[in-house]
């Protein structure tokens, strides 16, 4: 049973060195997001630079040191803003699909974007868990 318990800190330990990755990654596409901006103005580039920038930094806070009502709020905003970001992801694919069609090229999978899809979606239960483990049992 300890080993158990061992394995699942380490998981947890694990899927938060995740949300590192996450934040890193999104800081990296908030520069390029920059460097398209300047090349012209478009919305979608504008809220992608918002956005990604605020959810690399939600992702980042102290979770488990924050008082229970300030953990619910910050961890409901944490909720929204990870769907969120699956619904931008789906419109950034969609754009880029669409600008690919008009040059008379096709895509691949969007195989990046599934990742950041599936680091963004387990941060959720990543912090849960590492704020309240006894809800593993």
């Amino acid at each position: 049973m300890d080993t158990e318990a061992n394995h699942i800190k380490l998981g947890l330990k694990l899927a938060g060195w995740g949300g590192y990755l996450l934040s890193f990654l999104l800081i990296i596409l908030v520069f390029g997001a920059i460097k398209e901006l300047m090349e012209g103005f478009t919305l979608l580039n504008l809220v992608k630079i918002i956005y990604f920038l605020t959810l690399s930094l939600w992702i980042n806070l102290p979770y488990e040191k924050l008082k229970e009502a300030t953990f619910r709020a910050c961890f409901g905003f944490l909720c929204l803003l990870c769907v969120g970001f699956v619904f931008l992801m789906v419109v950034v694919v969609m754009f880029a699909y669409m600008e690919s069609a008009e040059r008379g090229e096709r895509l691949g999978v969007p195989g990046f974007e599934g990742t950041l899809i599936f680091l963004a979606l387990l941060q959720v239960p990543t912090h849960l868990f590492r704020r309240n483990p006894d809800l593993l049992d």
